[in-house]
């Protein structure tokens, strides 16, 4: 298992663990709002992730800091929840169980994570337009989560779940290249067959 894979474990493990206790408690929406709130903490305020991550700082110190800043803020279970992440050592992976929450969230509510990963961003328009492309394909809802990767490209990847289409232009190269190296090696052996 690589570190990626133990990562994404652990974060499915923790959100999940997190919503039953809000379904069990009635509190769901309340904590869905507080993940989205310490997603944004974590996205303005990056040395609180490298603090909380740190051996450098002591675990006393790391619980004081999360109950100054967190006690009477936000929800009980929800401060409960990052004081038990941090006893463990695994607030590296919070940001991952945040996303996993809003995955599960999502899922619940009959809404579809599709991964859209293109070679240069789109402008909300486009964006728009492409989600409704493909939630009509699908025909259900879809939530698209877009990333930029200028090595694709051009083209498109699009994840849903465990099924890939790739139809980048690198990945189309790749195939190419390898087509046309499988005939240089056939034609190849039939020289060499022929020759002997």
């Amino acid at each position: 298992m690589t570190g990626t894979d133990i990562g994404l474990h652990v974060a499915d493990l923790y959100a999940r663990t997190i919503y039953e206790l809000a379904e069990q408690f009635k509190v769901v929406e309340e904590l869905k709002d507080e993940m989205e709130l310490l997603e944004t903490l974590i996205a303005e305020e990056r040395e609180f992730l490298h603090i909380m991550s740190s051996p450098q700082f002591s675990a006393e110190y790391k619980q004081s800091l999360l109950n100054k800043l967190f006690a009477g803020k936000i929800s009980d279970l929800t401060l409960n929840f990052l004081l038990e992440v941090d006893r463990h050592n695994r607030m590296m992976y919070l940001p991952q169980m945040i996303e996993a929450f809003g995955e599960i969230w999502d899922a619940r509510h009959g809404i579809s994570i599709v991964e859209l990963t293109l070679h240069e961003n789109l402008d909300p328009a486009e964006l728009a337009n492409v989600t409704q492309a493909i939630s009509k394909a699908m025909g259900k809802e879809v939530q698209l989560k877009l990333n930029v990767k200028p090595a694709i490209m051009g083209g498109a990847i699009i994840r849903y779940g465990e099924s890939v289409i790739d139809n980048s232009i690198k990945n189309r190269l790749y195939h190419a290249v390898r087509t046309v190296m499988d005939s240089c090696k056939q034609i190849r052996i039939k020289d060499e067959v022929q020759y002997q």
